[in-house]
């Protein structure tokens, strides 16, 4: 071990520099005085007035003093003393971390899932100091309720994760360098023992029953009047008990019952925590307590034995033979003072004491007692004597008995070995120690789960159908079949697209028509006074075009041929539209509208093409929306469809509200006044990872103005100025995210400058994402719970085609899984991913099992849930970029949260959820993808983060997480079958049935191609029972 040199190094506290040395000569009177609790940590020491020295030991300046292990303190001076008398100097000096009190200042907040580390990074910012060793210890979430100084933070924070603080000076050239280390424990178990006489001066034991209770009443004063206890979780009882102390200490039956308040300023404990305070408290208070006063001289100092040093924090042995029995302590060093140049001077205090029994000891005394009592019972045992004699026989019978015992028992052996099933898991065949039809193998050639196989003597078995060579046949007649169709709808499409041009001919030809004879009838207006009233009744009338111009041809003498004229003309269209009316709704109606309004006549004509082409329309749309995907284009804004307002979007003016009216399904926000729009915090976004300072994104908007005009600009650069009338029109603009995007004041929106008088300002379907340039809108993903919308639209496709191509979508789209990757799945289990180390988690909640399910009660709403899985090391088994899907039975009193973490370049990241609203019990399930990116992730269900959580419960059961997008019903996971033989030859039986079904599904498969669709989904059914 290093020995410390002594020497006191001066520096100056604006520069940092060392400006002086005093070596151990020129000093005296010097003591270092040290506590574990709370990093006190002092020295005073006198050199002489006058010096050069004593010149730089003024006030602030730093003095470093190299202690035991060769750490660096660094000590600021706090007061020095003159005395004229021997012209002296005293310098009185603490550790320079209690400046750590006035460096700068933490706002109150709240700290979610942070580490060591992160926590230590936040309480030194701006400071001198630097993170040094650091212990890692998971993810803690703290709440600073008021302002708070640096020192006092990095106390909560030891504190919050257990760690004890030390701080150290290294020095760098000329200048030091400060850090702050955090640890588990500081110094170590040096095995050393220490002796009364050699270097230990005098212990005095002391035991005192006082404080002995055998009933212990725990509290704490939560927030207001309300006093938090443990009777909730205590089956109605404020006091746990101890039956070893009842028995010792009761009187006449009672308990003594004592009190307990932890020393602590947490208003919301959980009555768990206060549980299990409680808990370490009963220890200290069932026996008598026992305390001890030692006083210890370093030897190691004071004869030269640098091996026998005590440092700060070791853990030592004490003995004293001089008691009886003799004592024998396990110790903590937890104070001291020390001095350099008188070492006789040094005196520690010992902690955290712990009694060692002598086990030699204590076996002697125990002999000693047994010889004294059986000295006076001779008597007794010659009579025990003769008892035993008489018992031989007795003895015998029972070693008769033993050995049929022994003899069965070798029998049920030797059975249970011949009717043992031995399973094998390996990708190629077993060739070693095959029994027919008790070896099986499990084929993961495949991967896992794999396929189950007995032997039979010649070969390997079947136990369960190879379900992908079936569902491969039954995927090429369904392709087949869907083939057939579309070549079938390709021609009925050609054909209408060729009627509705032939239609469009005709529908021009008569219009052209119709406008002449409103051109003439025009004329007749200005001529003829009973023409007028003729031509009213045309106007007033809804009925047949044909029976009306009749009737203006007997009117109108002069244009008789030419009218006639134009009858004949029309005479065969006039046919071939009433062929046409016959299959697509009358045409005539539809041209006598086009004299009126040209928007019934559009909208008439939309329908004829909807009639008469709708099966193109419908596949254009398909094919638009697939387009629309835009392969790895996402909308990082959630809520941008129903414009629910989140952490990442609001409603930016107090006049702007969401409206009934929609725009293609998706909500609109309206307003009469300017300046207001929908907004996106990007600070949200880059808190959860979606975006970070440097990206490129694109942000757009559908807006438009109702009864007027106007600008609108985005902001806040003022840019994108675009024109705004009454016409929906998608605007946007491309921006790179910026410095000033972590202020949570700064929105990205468009907004109108001005508003006329009586106009309404729209917008609708927000969308922000990581592209340079517009794409139509889309949900979040998180706003997708599945891909229900794309199959509606695919059974719009075929309205003619049959149901064929939806199901094959479904087929296409989907994958799935049945093999489930959680395990503890049954009664009185707590569920956990497979090779999850630790198992699962409750936190800041109470558990408790009932019936078949779990019970989880939400004890502190801000970071309460149930962790399934969390490795931020590894992936294990489970597929980046692919489909999972965790389903669950489900009953629960406020909405939850299915939260997918994901550790990416070295951060967690929790976008990637779904919330389940509150209901009763019902199965609910979650497809999402893990990113390529990541190197770990978790799974948890967690209580929704306001107060209305606290104290409510969640109940589930029957968890399951598989690989594919489509759950399928609950199913024990391979991993957790029965090794028995009873066991075994159970899940056999079950096979065998669920091979029956199977063939049967199998069979309406193929003996009904209309019926894919239901057969498929049979087939998924049985893979799920097959699980």
């Amino acid at each position: 071990m290093r020995t410390p040199s002594g020497i006191l190094h001066v520096v100056d506290s604006q520069t940092d520099q060392i400006i002086g040395a005093i070596q151990s000569k020129d000093y005296w009177n010097d003591n270092r005085h040290w506590e574990i609790k709370n990093n006190v940590d002092k020295l005073d020491f006198t050199v002489f007035d006058g010096t050069k020295e004593a010149s730089a030991l003024t006030q602030q300046n730093l003095v470093l003093k190299e202690v035991r292990g060769g750490r660096i303190v660094p000590y600021t001076i706090t007061e020095t003393e003159k005395d004229s008398n021997n012209r002296s100097l005293t310098t009185y000096a603490s550790g320079e971390w209690i400046l750590l009190g006035k460096a700068n200042y933490i706002d109150p907040q709240k700290f979610e899932a942070k580490t060591v580390g992160e926590y230590v990074d936040i309480a030194l910012k701006g400071t001198k100091w630097k993170k040094g060793n650091i212990s890692y210890e998971s993810f803690r979430s703290m709440t600073v309720d008021e302002f708070i100084d640096p020192l006092s933070f990095l106390k909560k924070i030891a504190s919050l994760f257990e760690l004890e603080i030390q701080y150290r000076t290294e020095v760098v050239g000329n200048h030091i360098e400060r850090y702050v280390d955090m640890m588990k424990k500081r110094g170590q178990d040096t095995g050393k023992t220490i002796e009364l006489e050699k270097d230990l001066i005098g212990i005095k034991r002391i035991e005192n029953s006082q404080n002995i209770c055998t009933a212990l009443i725990g509290f704490v004063k939560g927030e207001g009047d309300n006093i938090i206890t443990i009777e909730k979780i205590n089956n109605g009882l404020p006091y746990i008990t101890n039956i070893d102390a009842f028995q010792r200490w009761n009187e006449k039956g009672k308990h003594k019952f004592g009190f307990y308040s932890p020393e602590t300023d947490n208003e919301n404990m959980s009555p768990e925590r206060l549980k299990t305070l409680m808990e370490i408290e009963m220890k200290k208070r069932v026996n008598a307590s026992v305390s001890y006063e030692v006083k210890a001289a370093s030897i190691g100092r004071v004869f030269g034995l640098a091996h026998e040093l005590i440092n700060e924090g070791d853990t030592i042995r004490i003995k004293d033979t001089g008691f009886t029995p003799k004592l024998y302590l396990e110790a903590r060093a937890i104070a001291g003072d020390e001095s350099f140049t008188d070492p006789t001077q040094d005196k520690y205090v010992f902690g955290d004491y712990r009694e060692i029994v002598d086990p030699n000891e204590e076996l002697r005394k125990i002999y000693n007692q047994i010889l004294s009592s059986l000295g006076s019972k001779q008597e007794m045992l010659d009579q025990l004597d003769k008892l035993v004699k008489q018992n031989e026989k007795t003895i015998e019978t029972i070693r008769k008995e033993s050995q049929a015992a022994k003899e069965l028992a070798e029998k049920v052996q030797e059975n249970l070995k011949n009717n043992t099933v031995t399973i094998i898991e390996a990708k190629n065949p077993p060739i070693d120690n095959l029994i027919v039809g008790k070896t099986l193998w499990r084929d993961i050639s495949n991967g896992k789960p794999g396929i189950l196989k007995v032997w039979n003597g010649k070969g390997w078995e079947l136990l369960i159908p190879d379900v992908e060579s079936i569902k491969k046949d039954t995927l090429e007649q369904v392709t087949k079949d869907i083939n057939a169709s579309a070549e079938k709808l390709g021609a009925r499409v050609k054909e209408a697209e060729t009627k509705a041009d032939n239609l469009q001919k005709d529908f021009n030809a008569v219009k052209g028509e119709q406008e002449r004879v409103s051109q003439v009838t025009k004329t007749l207006e200005e001529s003829e006074k009973g023409t007028k009233e003729t031509i009213k009744s045309l106007q007033g009338t809804q009925e047949s075009m044909s029976r009306t111009i009749v009737e203006t041809s007997k009117g109108v003498e002069g244009l008789n041929n030419t009218v006639s004229d134009i009858k004949k003309d029309q005479s065969g269209i006039t046919d071939r539209v009433v062929k046409t009316e016959q299959n697509i709704n009358g045409i005539s109606s539809s041209i006598e509208q086009i004299n009126k309004t040209s928007s019934q006549t559009i909208q008439k004509l939309n329908q004829v093409e909807q009639d008469a082409n709708g099966t193109k329309q419908t596949i254009e749309r398909i094919e638009k929306n697939v387009n629309n995907l835009d392969g790895d284009v996402i909308n990082l804004v959630r809520g941008t469809k129903t414009l629910t307002t989140n952490e990442e979007l609001s409603l930016k003016g107090g006049r702007l509200a969401v409206i009934k009216d929609t725009y293609n399904g998706n909500a609109i926000a309206q307003t009469d006044t300017e300046w207001q729009g929908i907004a996106v915090k990007p600070s949200e976004l880059i808190k959860r990872g979606k975006i970070k300072i440097g990206d490129t994104v694109t942000f757009s908007v559908t807006a438009r103005m109702i009864g007027g005009e106007s600008t609108q600009v985005f902001f806040p650069n003022g840019a994108g100025r675009t024109t705004v009338n009454g016409e929906w029109k998608r605007v946007s603009i491309t921006i790179l995210v910026g410095s000033d995007a972590t202020d949570p004041n700064v929105v990205y929106r468009f907004e109108a400058e001005s508003i006329p008088k009586g106009a309404l300002y729209q917008q609708t379907s927000p969308m922000l994402s990581l592209t340079k340039k517009v794409y139509p809108w889309r949900p979040a993903p998180e706003d997708q719970a599945d891909s229900n919308e794309f199959i509606k639209v695919t059974t719009e496709i075929k309205a003619e085609a049959g149901k064929i191509s939806t199901k094959l979508e479904q087929v296409e789209a989907r994958t799935v899984g049945v093999e489930n990757w959680l395990i503890y799945t049954g009664p009185n289990e707590k569920p956990q991913t497979i090779g999850m180390s630790g198992g699962a988690q409750v936190n800041k909640a109470g558990q408790a099992f009932s019936e078949d399910y779990i019970i989880v009660e939400c004890t502190d709403h801000t970071d309460s849930f149930y962790q399934f899985h969390l490795d931020n090391t590894k992936m294990g088994d489970f597929e980046k970029a692919k489909d999972m899907t965790f389903s669950i039975d489900m009953q629960n009193d406020v909405p939850i949260d299915l939260i997918v973490f994901q550790f990416i370049n070295g951060v967690w990241t929790e976008n990637l959820y779904n919330r389940f609203p509150v209901a009763n019990w019902s199965r609910r399930s979650f497809t999402f993808k893990i990113d390529a990116r990541a190197t770990g992730w978790g799974l948890r269900l967690r209580f929704e983060r306001n107060e209305n959580s606290k104290g409510k419960k969640l109940r589930f059961k029957k968890a399951k997480l598989e690989k594919g997008s489509v759950p399928t019903d609950f199913s024990k996971s391979t991993y957790e079958l029965e090794q028995s033989v009873n066991g075994i030859k159970e899940n056999i039986k079950t096979v065998e049935k669920t091979q029956t079904s199977f063939d049967e599904r199998v069979n309406t498969v193929e003996k009904n191609a209309e019926g894919t669709t239901a057969s498929v989904k049979k087939l998924q059914e049985t893979q799920t029972a097959q699980g």
